[in-house]
């Protein structure tokens, strides 16, 4: 009954965003993002994501390399993947997410993107080298509570967005991550959430 009303959104010139069941004709030079999301989090209408999307299309730089922790239907992935990035390495902790997340990195035709299970940075591949650019779109409690070990997985002079903060923790969060030797370069919000870089 939810696929009645999830239709094409236009995050930017730049992104939409389109149900695959639906017809979307982009704008020149716009990428379309076609997603199935099933039962995983990350249709692209919740704040959150919108909120993490505009921070990522904002702080990716072509090649960058880019870890997506909390990946629900692979959407920050698959975004950062069209938007230019190089390796892109995606992880839930369930597997539903996880057989989801590769059905819609499939479908996209994208060869880049590996997507595998990990309770938070447990099983995080770090074979290349820490990363570029890291996304976690969860909640507060879980943001804080792998901020002391998210440092040795993030490259030198790169970049963590996090979000699914609602705005009465957010000042708990950017305290996390002052005190674990974060600067915080940007601040967002919409309707109560939150999202930091």
């Amino acid at each position: 009954a939810w696929k009645r009303y999830y239709h094409p959104i236009e995050l930017s010139a730049r992104l939409a965003i389109c149900p695959s069941w639906e017809e979307y004709h982009p704008r020149e030079g716009q990428k379309i993002i076609r997603l199935d999301p099933g039962m995983a989090f990350g249709t692209g209408t919740h704040e959150t994501t919108r909120l993490c999307l505009k921070l990522l299309e904002r702080s990716l730089r072509p090649g960058m390399s880019m870890l997506d922790v909390g990946t629900g239907s692979g959407i920050l992935a698959i975004c950062a993947s069209k938007l230019g990035a190089g390796i892109c390495r995606a992880y839930d902790i369930d597997p539903m997410s996880v057989r989801v997340a590769n059905e819609n990195i499939r479908d996209s035709g994208l060869t880049n993107i590996t997507c595998e299970q990990s309770d938070l940075l447990r099983q995080v591949e770090l074979s290349d080298g820490p990363y570029d650019l890291i996304c976690a779109n969860i909640v507060a409690d879980i943001i804080i509570r792998m901020t002391p070990d998210v440092g040795k997985y993030l490259a030198k002079g790169g970049v963590l967005l996090v979000s699914g903060i609602i705005a009465e923790r957010s000042q708990d969060v950017i305290d996390c991550l002052l005190l674990n030797g974060f600067r915080i370069e940007k601040q967002v919000a919409e309707n109560g959430w939150c999202a930091l870089a």
